[in-house]
């Protein structure tokens, strides 16, 4: 009989140990549950900033992109104008302006070294032959040179512009002169 009395305080407080857990584990579901919400809703809010900042910083990329792409070709400024616009008394100031141009294109092409294939180096080479040309000019030669030289200048440039841009050269910021 002895084992029961002290049997019997054992069963109730193991019983009442069980159901203070339960309870208190109930509870914790209550609370665990209200931690999985709080945690999804934090997840939910995380995941849309990092979107947001994603798609801000892509858009300001492209701004960039398109910007640098302008100012890329802002050194290739074409200050020959027309060819008629010159007539041979200029021709000190077309040659200057001629030199200029032609130094600005084969500083793209350089820039461009993994695109620029053979066909626009023979270009380039084919325009400096121009230029000769244009340097030793006579009166009778100068309109016949001149437009040669401008002729073959807008034919390179159009060709870097062509590799620059792919096939599309009104791409990005259009048509870039």
């Amino acid at each position: 009989m002895n084992i029961m009395k002290i049997t019997s305080p054992f069963l109730i407080a193991t019983a009442v140990a069980a159901l203070v857990t339960g309870c208190d584990n109930s509870s914790r579901t209550t609370s665990s549950s209200m931690d999985t919400n709080s945690t999804t809703t934090e997840i939910h809010d995380t995941a849309t900033n990092a979107w947001q900042k994603t798609k801000e910083t892509t858009t300001n990329a492209w701004d960039k992109t398109k910007a640098a792409t302008a100012e890329a070709w802002s050194d290739v400024k074409e200050s020959l104008g027309s060819a008629k616009d010159y007539t041979y008394d200029k021709k000190d100031k077309f040659v200057a302006d001629a030199q200029a141009d032609v130094a600005a294109l084969n500083k793209k092409i350089d820039s461009m070294s993994d695109r620029a294939d053979a066909s626009l180096r023979e270009k380039r080479d084919a325009l400096d032959k121009k230029l000769s040309e244009v340097k030793n000019a006579t009166q009778d030669t100068w309109n016949d040179v001149t437009t040669s030289f401008k002729n073959s200048y807008d034919d390179l440039k159009a060709s870097i512009k062509k590799s620059w841009y792919g096939t599309n050269t009104n791409s990005a910021t259009g048509s870039m002169n």
